[in-house]
């Protein structure tokens, strides 16, 4: 139902309007959107006559219409319509990947994820979704493939250009609708992200975690991903195409199907916050535990993680060495920096003075500095605004709960924490260690003190061969703001293992 209107759903043989369109939804019957046009039968008829002839009676192939359907859906956060036609487009053919580019309105997708025909589709739905007067040579590359597939099926190539520009058109149409009155009352959902998804709950200690796996091939390898602090399990969600993506199904340098395990931690997203204190090593146990109750033979091929996770990450790596092939730590540090305590206690109080809002401002600012593709007017900066309201998401507790983590760990000093020792773990090279920093960091000192880690490890403990990258133009979340260059290293190590 709408929140702004009630729906009309006149019984089955009162309306002889509503029983034709129940006759074109078939088992589905009237949906929220009938009901809100209900209100107007004449109208409601027109669109079920439009919208039907747009969805049955066209030549386009059901992807490709389904594509720019979607797309329309995903540029216009209506959420309602997304839900109504994922499933279809998969029907067509439309596989997992494709369905996160065509989510990701950040950039136009790799062209490679799609046939010559569905990129130049897309191109053109976004166009006329953002713009409305579409480029000439975007028109020109659509008319271009019509003109193959129309020679191929003996159709018209102008007649098919038209359809493709009424799809756009009828469905920017059903999406302004359905916003604008709230129908299903889904103006205010995130268009959902296209995974082949479970959601478990894992008890840990007093609290629990809240994991979210998603599973791409029964057979695949395991990655396991753990968030920053301040932010949750869909800080990945820029890198997930990448990592999902089918062999030779992207244009970015490493591809390879894996199965994907994200999870918040404590304090964050749905995960409790327990109210005894945190330390990094029992960030570390919370992985483990996660990996021993949802990953089959318990064991990973990467534990990947950045700033608090990326110190978790570590930690795990040291104490659970048979659990993994890998660790990926992203944007952290082995303990915590002189004058670092000083630093979280003030972001603590300026967060409970100021409230949580001032603080994600204050910390996206320093997590993107230009020339970050994410800092300020970049050319990615709506990325910013959702790790602010990630930010704004957590709770003070939350918060609290993870910068006590931070606030005095040490995984060097021999068996300091925990069991944690860091730089004789390893001993043998059974797990194979990177280490990766955005150039920005910082100002570049974080980038020069992993640099560090990683040659005072190797010379401590020569056999655990530790590497180190640079994300050039990148800053404290190189996965987000310089998505393709942060798998280009971290999917060529990975295709190493």
């Amino acid at each position: 139902m709408s929140r702004l209107i009630p729906g009309r759903f006149p019984p089955q043989g009162t309306s002889p309007i509503a029983d034709r369109i129940r006759e074109r939804r078939g088992v589905r019957g009237l949906t929220p959107l009938d009901g809100a046009l209900l209100h107007v039968p004449p109208v409601a008829e027109g669109w079920n006559t439009l919208l039907g002839s747009i969805r049955t009676k066209g030549h386009l192939p059901g992807d490709v219409r389904e594509l720019m359907i979607l797309r329309v859906a995903a540029r216009n956060h209506a959420a309602f319509e997304w839900i109504h036609h994922e499933h279809v487009g998969r029907s067509h053919g439309l596989d997992t990947t494709q369905l996160w580019a065509i989510r990701d309105t950040t950039a136009l997708a790799p062209p490679a994820l799609f046939s010559p025909l569905q990129a130049a589709a897309l191109a053109f739905a976004d166009y006329s979704t953002t713009q409305v007067r579409v480029p000439a040579h975007v028109t020109s590359a659509l008319q271009e493939q019509l003109k193959v597939f129309a020679e191929s099926s003996q159709l018209d190539a102008d007649d098919l250009l038209v359809e493709a520009a009424a799809i756009v058109a009828s469905y920017n149409m059903v999406s302004r609708f359905l916003v604008s009155l709230d129908v299903a009352g889904k103006s205010d959902d995130l268009v959902p992200w296209p995974v082949d998804r479970t959601e478990h709950t894992v008890p840990i200690d007093s609290g629990h975690i809240h994991a979210v796996t998603l599973v791409t091939h029964p057979d695949a390898p395991w990655l396991v991903f753990a968030n920053s602090l301040l932010t949750d399990e869909t800080m990945w969600d820029w890198l997930i195409p990448a990592v999902l993506a089918p062999r030779g199904h992207t244009t970015w340098p490493f591809n390879g199907t894996f199965n994907i395990l994200l999870h918040a931690q404590r304090g964050h997203g749905h995960s409790a916050t327990p109210p005894a204190p945190c330390t990094i090593p029992i960030l570390a146990h919370d992985i483990a535990a996660l990996i021993s109750a949802l990953i089959p033979g318990g064991k990973a091929k990467s534990v990947i993680g950045v700033s608090q996770g990326g110190a978790a990450a570590l930690a795990f790596g040291a104490l659970y060495p048979t659990m993994t092939r890998s660790i990926i730590a992203c944007d952290t540090g082995p303990r915590t920096a002189p004058g670092n305590a000083e630093a979280w206690q003030g972001r603590i109080a300026l967060a409970k003075t100021d409230g949580i809002a001032t603080l994600a401002t204050a910390t996206v600012d320093r997590w993107f500095p230009a020339p970050s593709p994410c800092a300020t007017n970049g050319t990615r900066s709506s990325r910013t605004q959702m790790i602010k309201a990630m930010i704004e998401a957590t709770t003070i507790p939350g918060f609290e709960l993870g910068a006590g983590a931070l606030m005095q760990y040490d995984l060097i000093k021999s068996r300091a924490e925990d069991g944690v020792d860091l730089l004789a773990s390893n001993a043998s090279g059974e797990n194979k260690i990177l280490l990766v920093a955005g150039a920005l960091d910082g100002g570049g000192k974080v980038a020069a003190g992993m640099k560090g880690l990683c040659d005072q490890w190797n010379a401590t403990t020569p056999a655990a061969h530790v590497a180190y990258a640079e994300i050039p133009g990148a800053g404290h979340l190189p996965m987000v703001d310089e998505t393709e260059k942060f798998w280009e290293v971290v999917g060529s190590f990975l295709t190493g293992l």
